[in-house]
């Protein structure tokens, strides 16, 4: 039953995407026209589901590519009615019993008849994606209002196939939903940095590096000769000697210590700042709040430097060096924030990339189509890269709301949470970026079938005055 079910469904979504035009339109026409013919879902890449699984007779070849090579041979045409359907596909598919055919081609016209004038072209990509229930799914849709039946047909592959098999859930997720028309330069770019800036804040970023280094370097040679003064300082004591030169000296290498730190501490607060400014991932006012905060943490360890610096007794100098620890705590926390929300923000920027692409790639795909090409493994691939682009969206989205929630907590004093919240959206950021990576890998295998299939696609290149349309959220 599974089987014939299965076979059933294979054999609509054939008739479907042999005429992607609905069938209003076909009863004024000569049904002579040239358009989709999709041979590979003749095929069926899917063992469970070959359709010389009904083939009636023993004939061992039956499930030899080469007894499709006729569909190559018959020209996609749009059908009048039922009984040029079966006598096509009974042609196309002469293994598949004569019954199921008229039943599949009844079935596909109906559906056109009822869901053709609301869906139209994109009736096909509508129907690819209803793996089970098919009645309630297609009930569903003929219920639907135009602007929520618009949404649907705008959403990419992996959103759509969810929506359709689990309708209940799609249903109230739709309430929320809303489309907007923006440019694609809007959604890669948050604020524009001018060339000009542009270079300053990577120069100023090298720069910074060179200082944090030379820092971080010098800091150790210092704490180490500061460690050994220690060492003889106690071992003097011990002796009862005149120590008061080694003592000079030891508070003097415990100064430069402390001073070498917060300039590591500054170095490395200048190269997140750096990064801030010549970013165009973040908005403007993330940008100022950002560079707001750095400045007011910078000059915090200017002043522990200047009280270090004035520091006469050991008691001056330990209040100054508590300065340096209090500003590098909260430093811990806005520092990690900050760099952590420029890489979050550089993968959001890839993500967008890639769910444009998509739409890109199901029109080469479509052209393809209408040149009768096979394109199974496309569909399929681009199936697949749309799924690791909603995998990532789904990690981006709970990264985000791990972000505001780190925010929150870091203002109400919750450091240890804070940063739990933290290292929670690392995470996911970072899976995010693996899957983003792996549909890359997609994308250049696809883009290479692709090319060889006779189309030409450029993945990098996209026009950033392109308008296009999103459905979600507002946020």
């Amino acid at each position: 039953m599974e089987m014939n079910r299965k076979l059933f469904g294979i054999l609509v979504l054939a008739i479907f995407l042999v005429s992607a035009v609905p069938l209003a339109m076909a009863r004024y026409g000569d049904g002579q026209d040239d358009i989709n013919d999709d041979r590979e879902d003749s095929r069926i890449s899917d063992d469970e589901g070959r359709l010389e699984l009904e083939n009636e007779s023993d004939d061992d070849n039956s499930s030899d590519d080469s007894n499709d090579d006729s569909l190559d041979d018959v020209g996609g045409h749009r059908f009048a009615n039922v009984t040029e359907c079966v006598a096509d596909y009974k042609e196309r598919m002469p293994n598949v019993n004569e019954t199921k055919i008229k039943a599949a081609c009844e079935y596909a016209f109906k559906v056109r008849e009822v869901l053709g004038p609301k869906f139209g072209d994109n009736l096909p990509r509508v129907q690819r994606f209803i793996v089970q229930n098919q009645d309630k799914i297609e009930d569903w849709l003929e219920k639907l209002d135009d602007k929520s039946a618009d949404m649907i047909q705008k959403l990419d592959r992996a959103r759509l196939e969810k929506c359709l098999n689990n309708t209940d859930d799609c249903k109230e997720k739709i309430k929320d939903w809303k489309v907007k028309e923006m440019k694609v330069k809007d959604l890669l770019k948050k604020r524009f940095v001018d060339e000009k800036k542009f270079i300053k804040a990577r120069d100023n970023f090298l720069k910074a590096q060179n200082k944090y280094l030379e820092a971080k370097k010098n800091q150790l040679k210092v704490r180490d000769e500061f460690l050994q003064l220690k060492l003889r300082l106690a071992e003097c004591k011990t002796n009862n000697q005149n120590c008061s030169a080694l003592e000079n000296q030891t508070f003097e290498k415990a100064q430069e210590d402390l001073n070498q730190i917060a300039d590591k501490l500054i170095s490395y607060l200048d190269k997140v700042k750096s990064k801030v400014e010549g970013s165009e991932n973040l908005n403007e006012t993330e940008v100022n709040d950002t560079i707001k905060n750095i400045d007011a943490l910078i000059t915090k360890l200017e002043d522990a430097k200047d009280a270090v610096d004035a520091a006469d007794t050991k008691a001056e100098l330990q209040a100054a060096g508590k300065l340096i620890l209090n500003a590098w705590k909260e430093m811990d926390f806005k520092a990690l924030f900050y760099a952590e929300r420029l890489v979050h923000s550089r993968v959001g920027e890839i993500f967008t990339r890639s769910e444009l692409l998509e739409k890109k790639l199901d029109v080469v795909v479509a052209k393809l189509e209408n040149k009768s090409i096979n394109v199974t493994g496309l569909q399929d691939l681009l199936d697949d890269f749309s799924a690791k682009i909603d995998d990532a969206r789904i990690k981006m989205t709970k990264a985000n709301k791990l972000f505001a929630e780190a925010k929150d907590l870091r203002a109400n004093n919750k450091t240890a949470e804070a940063k739990e919240k933290l290292e929670e959206a690392k995470k996911l950021t970072k899976q995010a970026h693996q899957d983003l990576k792996e549909a890359h890998k997609i994308l250049m295998d696809l883009v290479h079938k692709i090319n060889q299939k006779g189309e030409s696609f450029n993945p990098d290149k996209i026009d950033e005055n392109e308008e296009v349309e999103l459905v979600g959220e507002d946020d």
